[in-house]
């Protein structure tokens, strides 16, 4: 689906047109091969380039190819309880800025739909406010793995662990690196803008990308912190699980040494030759005595020197 809005500086409100005006803003949601074909031929652009955007597995990156700049990156979301990533194409080019993704981007739909004036003819400031949604997506996202991390975390005191708390580290783990592969990616490219290498930048664009520069870098030191923190609590819960594993053993050694002293001495007045006490009325009980008492001594060696 491709969509086209215009807003000039003196409007009133963001429009949605049928037709391009210099200075629209063209949003390709899922488009097919025909509709990158259109889009190529319409506004000059690499078909090849346009094809990228789609791509799932598509890296961060800055291309530069006939007067129009192809700024790769992704964005997060969460569809039926996971969190992904998926790519975003913006456009720089002559006459237009151009987004292209294979899935709906919420963060443009906040941007059509805020508060804040939004202005398609300054290109430059356009193409800044989608690169600071997809910031917002990942610190949104960041912040509720942060949540499911304490909670886990707090949760360190209880003795049963579960087999799918492993697969709950291993989801997070797999997403914090997935945020990373987004995340530092998308700081170079906008090391590279503020550079002024691919478009002019104002003394107000560029105070407003540094700030996104920050604001990416202090969102992948957090997600380093975080995949830390899941990675020692993982390590934690395999050393619980291993200490309790050992504490088993060895009270289960325990009671098979205890367990065999009445063996040994049962089965040596079990062979049929003689043996003390055999005559003797009372020599079940003294036999029986004599085993409770080795067993309590062995009992009370084992608790002394901590070996259950």
């Amino acid at each position: 689906m491709v969509q086209i809005f215009y807003r000039h500086i003196r409007s009133e409100k963001l429009k949605s047109l049928s037709a391009p005006k210099v200075g629209s803003w063209i949003n390709a949601t899922a488009p097919n091969n025909t509709e990158l074909l259109e889009l190529a031929e319409t506004y000059g652009l690499d078909h090849g380039l346009l094809q990228d955007g789609i791509d799932q597995h598509e890296s961060p990156r800055v291309e530069n190819e006939d007067g129009a700049t192809y700024i790769y990156t992704r964005f997060c979301y969460a569809e039926n309880g996971r969190i992904l990533t998926a790519p975003l194409l913006i456009v720089y080019a002559r006459q237009h800025v151009i987004t292209v993704s294979p899935a709906a981007f919420a963060g443009l739909e906040r941007l059509r739909s805020g508060r804040t004036a939004l202005i398609t003819t300054q290109k430059t400031k356009l193409v800044l406010r989608i690169l600071d949604e997809v910031r917002a997506s990942y610190a949104s996202q960041l912040n509720a793995i942060s949540k499911t991390i304490f909670q886990i975390r707090a949760g360190l005191k209880k003795e049963e662990i579960s087999n799918q708390d492993f697969v709950t580290f291993i989801d997070i783990e797999e997403t914090l690196g997935d945020f990373l592969s987004g995340l530092v990616p998308t700081g170079a490219t906008l090391r590279n803008l503020v550079a002024g290498r691919y478009f002019r930048l104002y003394e107000e664009d560029e105070d407003l990308i540094e700030d996104l520069t920050l604001g990416i870098s202090e969102l992948i030191d957090l997600t380093k912190s975080r995949l830390a923190t899941i990675v020692n609590i993982r390590e934690a819960y395999s050393t619980i699980m291993a200490n309790n594993l050992n504490r088993i053993f060895k009270l289960l050694t325990s009671i098979t040494i205890l367990m065999t002293i009445p063996t040994i001495i049962t089965s040596i007045y079990s062979m049929n030759v003689v043996t003390p006490f055999m005559h003797t009325r009372f020599a079940f009980w003294i036999i029986s005595g004599f085993i409770l008492a080795l067993v309590g001594v062995a009992a009370w060696l084992f608790k002394r020197n901590k070996w259950f």
